[in-house]
């Protein structure tokens, strides 16, 4: 009994001894004309490969950088739309005020993201007919070449 407690407590120190923790004191970034090199204090344990082309350090420390994506071709379109009356029992018109917009479309689905109806958009004032629907809350989304622009929350009574 006294064998088997020891191997049991021996085992389960085992897996804690290969836990991976560092109590860092401080740290930070220090630059010089030869570039740049972060650091960490109170780091006890690490690994060093030397060469003649350089070395690298591995412990805990994880190195990490920051990095702005740009797209110029990319071009956000603000869509300025309403929808009324919401609440409704019958029917939405959705009023497009940007009538440089051309080539939209919506779709309409329920709150589990099945399609009721979708159609083209060919005026500034388009009539969304909720007729057969279940009393419940549906989900308007206008979208120009399968850009989504303007989601509409669209409640049914």
């Amino acid at each position: 009994m006294k064998t088997t407690l020891v191997i049991i407590c021996t085992l389960l120190t085992s897996f804690f001894i290969q836990s991976q923790e560092v109590l860092a004191i401080s740290g930070g970034e220090a630059t010089g004309s030869g570039g740049t090199s972060s650091y960490t204090l109170g780091q006890v344990f690490y690994t060093a490969t030397n060469a003649s082309t350089g070395s690298i350090s591995q412990g805990v420390q994880q190195s990490f950088e920051f990095f702005t994506l740009s797209n110029p071709q990319l071009t956000t379109v603000n869509l300025k739309a309403v929808v009324y009356p919401n609440p409704s029992s019958d029917y939405v018109v959705l009023n497009i005020t940007d009538t440089a917009l051309t080539d939209l479309s919506y779709v309409l689905v329920d709150i589990r993201g099945q399609v009721i109806s979708n159609q083209k958009i060919s005026s500034l004032d388009t009539q969304v007919s909720l007729h057969g629907l279940s009393i419940g809350t549906y989900v308007l989304k206008v979208s120009k070449k399968n850009s989504e622009l303007k989601t509409f929350k669209i409640i049914k009574k």
